[in-house]
């Protein structure tokens, strides 16, 4: 019984740190909003966490960014044009990161001062390496690498877009399917 209301106040805890993180960022949230949220005593969310930056990279673990699997994957489909990769293997990734996309937007927009600030360019640095991979794979012209720059920073950006203006799943897939569309095949697909 003990345990299960340990558990039950570590959740509580979570969720109200997200609350908090969320509407204000790590720099403004404070340790009593976060206990005020949760209704406990502040000092009982030292029983759980040491300081705010640990509860902060609790609440963002579950969708620290790392691309680099998904990319793999796709990229090691032996056939298929970039889109239909994506089709395969990145949409799903994508829409499984969406569920969270609360913890996603905290870790990317509201992570200043904590060790997970660089955590958007390091997705956008991820996302261009494997857009250089592919432009290697589908294009004899060579780029300059500018444009995979470009090209991954605005499509993280789309990405957190759709997080930030979330209205449903289906809503959120739609506008996905359309942005991989304009993506690889440009506006004049639609």
């Amino acid at each position: 019984m003990a345990q299960v209301l340990k558990e039950e106040v570590r959740n509580r805890i979570l969720e109200a740190a997200e609350k908090v993180f969320y509407k204000k960022d790590y720099r403004g949230a404070k340790l009593t909003e976060i206990a005020k949220e949760a209704d406990i005593p502040v000092a009982l969310i030292y029983t759980y966490f040491k300081n705010k930056e640990v509860l902060f990279d609790a609440v963002v673990s579950s969708v620290y960014i790392n691309f680099e699997s998904a990319f793999n994957e796709e990229e090691s489909l032996e056939k298929g044009s970039a889109s239909e990769r994506f089709d395969e293997v990145g949409e799903n990734y994508i829409n499984e990161l969406l569920k969270e996309r609360r913890k996603l937007i905290i870790l990317m927009d509201k992570s200043s001062g904590t060790k997970h600030t660089e955590a958007k360019q390091k997705l956008i640095s991820q996302m261009q390496v494997h857009i250089e991979v592919s432009l290697k794979r589908q294009s004899k012209q060579k780029y300059d690498p500018m444009l995979a720059h470009i090209l991954a920073s605005n499509f993280t950006e789309e990405l957190l877009e759709i997080a930030r203006h979330y209205q449903s799943e289906k809503w959120a897939k739609d506008m996905l399917k359309l942005i991989a569309r304009c993506y690889y095949k440009g506006v004049e697909s639609l």
